[in-house]
């Protein structure tokens, strides 16, 4: 109703600017019009300016919460990067995991013979065996020997295996004498190797210890080139010299 009345001055005011037959605008108009619009004025001036405010802090308000939201999801990607690539290392993980016990299983489960064990040989953990105590040489005398069978001196690269082939001895009645097995070396620099032309595994559970009994090693004489497993040391290997005679343990190829 208000602004109403103030087009309703406005009109009458200015409609006499238009004609010049009507009488001039007086000073009481003017001031009833200004009375109008202060009361306008103060009516929904406040309002207004209210309104204006509140809406500018609700806008920095939301433009406040967008930026929280948009940093938010850079951290979750960057989360979800580091569960991803943290999923991919423990599958990795637990893939050398598997492949690790399915070695030792397998290093440890006795291998078949690739063919029946025959005479004179015989099956010890997989492998076809002979200690034939009937005959002994040097090294290179004993491993012609087992040659002459279609074998060659024994290649020990298990602890379990050792363990059998020991054992095999005390049952059959011949842990009386030191053996010749297929460990060599070329020189005193160089380094043992089985005649497959694989390393020798030193120290512990394999070689027997020097007279100090602090070190597991080759004897450093210049003939110690051919390993034996030495009966009074319990089996364990040894370094023995070239002139050394003893039996072979011969393995089946």
């Amino acid at each position: 109703m208000d602004l109403v009345k103030i087009l309703s001055v406005l009109l009458a005011l200015t409609h006499p600017l238009m004609s010049t037959a009507n009488p001039p605008v007086t000073d009481a108009d003017v001031a009833r019009l200004s009375g109008l619009l202060e009361d306008l004025a103060s009516r929904y001036g406040g309002d207004v300016n209210d309104k204006v405010t509140a809406n500018q802090v609700t806008i920095r308000s939301l433009e406040a919460t967008l930026n929280r939201l948009v940093s938010d999801n850079a951290h979750l990607k960057a989360s979800v990067s580091l569960l991803e690539e943290a999923a991919s290392q423990k599958a990795q993980l637990q893939d050398i995991s598997q492949r690790l016990a399915a070695m030792e299983a397998s290093n440890l489960k006795p291998r078949e013979p690739d063919i029946p064990c025959s005479l004179p040989f015989t099956e010890v953990f997989g492998r076809c065996v002979y200690a034939d105590s009937s005959k002994s040489g040097t090294w290179e005398e004993m491993r012609q020997h087992c040659r002459t069978m279609d074998s060659d001196l024994v290649i020990i690269k298990s602890a379990d295996f050792m363990w059998h082939l020991i054992r095999h001895l005390r049952d059959i009645g011949q842990d009386r004498s030191d053996y010749w097995v297929g460990g060599h070396r070329k020189s005193n620099a160089a380094p043992f190797q089985w005649v497959d032309g694989t390393p020798m595994k030193m120290g512990t559970p394999f070689w027997g210890h020097l007279n100090d009994y602090k070190n597991q090693q080759p004897y450093d004489g210049r003939n110690e080139l051919h390993v034996c497993m030495y009966g009074k040391g319990f089996y364990f290997f040894h370094s023995c010299s070239l002139n050394h005679k003893q039996p072979p343990i011969c393995q089946r190829r």
